[in-house]
């Protein structure tokens, strides 16, 4: 079981929308107690993004996917009592992580040096467009912005599709930037464990996607046509064992037949009944395959015509090289290596929430408990309780006056 990697690490999420938020689930299905602020009078944004609302499991879905398994505190940071009441949690947390840029940090006062000289041994954490550096450091950042198009995906997603318009898939970045942002956090904890050194953390949006383009980016500064990554490559050109093939119904399947091993293109041959290949001259070695490549391939396109994405999709089960469906997002859900691993489940008395998609760490083949995301201030009267020591009539007293809720 996933028994919880950072049980008794106590995180502040102080942030808003997604990249961020994302990081913080991360550290909350490993185990961290999270507690995610929100302005009594100015909720996290994306809790209301797209219909949804305050109201008891009103959030949106969104909110929902980037926020669950933490704890939910209403506290205006605008006045002196919520200030001092983030600073009583911070002496009592491991993590503050926090989406806002330093102007408003400085302004609320729990910017870097606020926090440190309450807490020293705080790992703070800062998440960003493009980076804490440079001559934009100021900007603010969003996914479609920082990510797709400054970060050189939207470009390159042009390239290698032949498009005219530059793509983008919402909150596509941010959640992979805040998986990467919680993997550096872990890291600080464990070097604070180790030495007592405390970091600062920064992770970007662009940053991230630099990381993940780095293919195409390093290849725009080769010699031309030595970087064929991030660029179109016609069909005409591929090998047979890294190509798709039509299926009888308009589905695809995708050949990962990666060193064109014998023993994998023998199994595939008698998969797909077509045995005489194995001793062909044009196949009967992984040279011969290669320089027959183009010939191959169209047996190959001829073969798999004949019958649907469903009835390959049994018949190569067994196969001993890598292949896979072209599957869309809806069919994800039912992919049945993605239900045993836990990657994709559909929750239980949950309305609204149709699946739940889990991080992609698994700890002794456990991918975490996936605990619903909080409702607005559901936590607040009980973390006031247990962190800060207050009474109900203080909070009641607090309530009143928009400082929690």
């Amino acid at each position: 079981m996933n028994e919880g990697m950072l049980d008794g690490i106590r995180v502040l999420d102080l942030t808003m929308w997604a990249f961020c938020p994302s990081a913080a689930r991360v550290l909350a299905e490993w185990g961290a107690d999270v507690i995610h602020i929100e302005n009594p009078n100015a909720p996290d944004p994306m809790r209301i993004f797209s219909g949804g609302s305050l109201e008891p499991n009103g959030a949106a879905w969104m909110f929902k996917h980037y926020n669950r398994g933490k704890r939910s505190l209403a506290l205006n940071l605008a006045s002196d009592e919520g200030r001092e009441m983030l600073y009583e949690l911070v002496r009592k947390s491991d993590v503050f992580i926090t989406s806002f840029l330093p102007k408003t940090r400085i302004k609320l006062g729990f910017d870097v040096e606020d926090l440190k000289k309450i807490n020293p041994k705080l790992i703070y954490a800062k998440g960003t467009g493009a980076g804490p550096l440079g001559p934009e450091n100021l900007r603010g950042g969003y996914d479609a912005a920082s990510w797709w198009s400054r970060g050189s995906l939207s470009s390159a997603a042009m390239a290698v599709t032949r498009t005219d318009t530059p793509p983008g898939m919402v909150g596509h970045g941010d959640g992979m930037s805040g998986a990467v942002f919680a993997g550096g956090i872990c890291a600080a904890l464990l070097k604070r464990e180790r030495t007592g050194e405390v970091a600062v953390v920064d992770s970007s949006l662009m940053g991230t996607a630099a990381w993940f383009n780095a293919p195409a980016i390093i290849g725009a500064q080769l010699a031309p046509g030595a970087g064929i990554l991030g660029s179109y490559v016609d069909r005409s050109v591929s090998q047979w064992s890294g190509t798709w093939y039509k299926t009888s119904d308009t589905r695809f399947i995708y050949m990962s037949y990666l060193g064109d091993h014998q023993d994998e293109f023998e199994d595939l041959a008698r998969l797909i009944e077509r045995e005489e290949l194995i001793t062909d001259p044009r196949f009967d070695s992984t040279a011969n395959r290669m320089a027959n490549s183009q010939e191959l391939m169209a047996i190959l396109d001829r073969v798999f015509t004949t019958k649907s994405l469903a009835d390959w999709k049994t018949i190569l089960l067994p196969s001993k090289g890598v292949w896979a469906p072209v599957q869309n997002a809806a069919e994800m859900t039912d992919d049945p290596m993605a239900i045993a691993n836990g990657m994709i489940r559909k929750p239980a008395n949950e309305p609204g929430t149709p699946v739940v998609v889990m991080p992609p760490v698994m700890f002794n083949e456990d991918a975490g408990p996936g605990k619903p995301a909080p409702d607005f201030g559901q936590h607040t009267d009980e973390i006031l309780t247990e962190l800060v020591g207050l009474d109900a009539a203080r909070i009641k007293e607090l309530r009143a006056g928009r400082i929690v809720a």
